[in-house]
């Protein structure tokens, strides 16, 4: 019996699809290419964790961070949407601060203690505020 050439399957190279790097690069350009990816991750993630810490750190000495707000809709969905104009939104994160538009709030998000707004019913630990906030609907 004569076996066709085609129905013999051809040998495949055992190290196909191993190697991918490239011809002028060694396995050491990969292993530094991968710790230094690590790094940068290492250092990003320690970047947010920092802040992270004192965005969380507002919260803790008595003042709102504004860390969620809702816009005007009409018709209103939630009952707090009834107090907003258009382009209004206002703070749900705690202490119920309309702000005059999404720049404004944006603001208020970056940095909470530029313009602080203490947290009803906590204690800002004898820090006051440095001027009155932007608008209050409470």
């Amino acid at each position: 019996m004569r076996i066709l050439p085609a129905l013999i399957a051809p040998r495949r190279d055992p190290n196909e699809g191993a190697n991918l790097l490239y011809a002028d690069e060694s396995s050491a350009d990969e292993l530094e290419a991968i710790r230094t990816q690590r790094l940068d991750v290492d250092l990003e993630m320690a970047q947010m964790n920092a802040d992270a810490d004192a965005w969380h750190a507002v919260r803790d000495r008595g003042f709102c961070n504004h860390g969620s707000a809702i816009g005007y809709r009409h018709p209103p969905v939630y009952e707090v949407q009834r107090l907003l104009q258009p382009g209004q939104l206002i703070c749900t994160a705690g202490c119920d601060t309309v702000f005059a538009d999404e720049d404004d709030w944006y603001a208020q998000l970056d940095d909470p203690m530029l313009n602080p707004v203490p947290l009803p019913g906590r204690s800002t630990g004898g820090e006051r505020p440095a001027r009155a906030a932007s608008g209050s609907g409470a």
